[in-house]
């Protein structure tokens, strides 16, 4: 009989440890699964601070905007004419101020043009000569930019000076204003020029700019461009500079140009570019005793003008 209360004391101890383990195994689940849960919503915090490096970023970016550009011609052609058929080189200096959102940029420019073989000599040449080691022209500009949407407006205040000039007052003030639609097909822009300070100008006289231009991505860092552009006077302006030979509002030719831009680094690129300006008038291509040639020389005689170069800018 103790045999058989032993055994049966045994048996009911064995299930109840059993059964203990049975009741403990879903507390252990019970109590890890809270921890698990506690832990997943730290996972999505950290995106949230991306953002704020790239704000951060764009707050330390300078609003300023330097480039600097060297370009070697051929020729010097402006606006349909011809200013000098002998190699030059060209330099402009872009200073540029970006104002805060929405508010566009100001900028100021400095150009000058060199003949390179120094060949006039004569003062009446306004553009070379052997003195002031053939530089003939520096221009200044002030202006102001914007967008609205595609359409890039600017509005400016552009001073040619001639320091080899001896006909008063040996420079030209120009206020402008232009407009260029941006979309990736053909990009036209139209350019507004009213000269005034001129003593024989009048006042009604005025010159605009048209162009049509389109741009390939050949590759990563190499680009291509085609621009096509023209020049209207008016039959004040062309009278102006033609010296009365031109009393109608004309065009002054056709420059057609095509030019290629290689990114060498994020602040360096270097181009080429080969134009062909066809003559809608040479009168006006060719302003008497102003340009490298007068409109009767034999050189008016033609109806194109084939000119090229090649550039280098730094920017930054």
């Amino acid at each position: 009989m103790k045999k058989l209360m032993i055994t049966l004391s045994a048996a009911a101890v064995a299930a109840a440890l059993t059964a203990q383990e049975q009741v403990a195994e879903p507390e252990i689940a019970e109590t890890a699964a809270p921890v698990e849960a506690a832990a997943q919503p730290e996972e999505p915090a950290q995106p949230e601070a991306v953002p704020e490096t790239e704000e951060a970023e764009d707050k330390a970016a300078s609003p300023f905007e330097v480039s600097l550009t060297l370009d070697i011609n051929s020729a010097y052609v402006s606006h349909n004419r011809i200013f000098s058929d002998t190699p030059v080189a060209q330099y402009d200096i872009w200073l540029q101020y970006n104002l805060p959102e929405r508010f566009g940029y100001v900028a100021f420019d400095v150009w000058a043009s060199q003949e390179l073989n120094k060949r006039h000599s004569s003062r009446e040449v306004g553009n070379g000569g052997r003195q002031f080691g053939g530089i003939g022209e520096f221009d200044y500009e002030i202006v102001y930019g914007n967008s609205l949407g595609p359409v890039n407006l600017t509005a400016s205040h552009l001073w040619y000076t001639y320091p080899r000039c001896n006909w008063n007052p040996g420079s030209q003030k120009f206020w402008t204003v232009g407009a260029e639609y941006d979309n990736e097909f053909v990009v036209p822009s139209v350019k507004f020029f009213w000269e005034y300070g001129h003593h024989n100008k009048p006042d009604d006289a005025f010159m605009i700019d048209f162009a049509l231009a389109r741009g390939f991505e050949l590759t990563e860092d190499l680009s291509l461009k085609l621009v096509s552009k023209t020049t209207l006077y008016t039959s004040e302006y062309a009278k102006y500079i033609s010296g009365g030979a031109v009393t109608d509002t004309v065009f002054g030719g056709w420059d057609n140009g095509v030019s290629l831009s290689y990114a060498l680094t994020g602040n360096i690129t270097l181009g080429a570019h080969l134009n062909y300006l066809y003559k809608l008038d040479h009168r006006v291509r060719h302003s008497p005793k102003w340009d490298a040639y007068p409109a009767g020389g034999a050189q008016g005689t033609h109806d194109g003008f084939l000119y090229g170069g090649v550039s280098a800018s730094v920017s930054f």
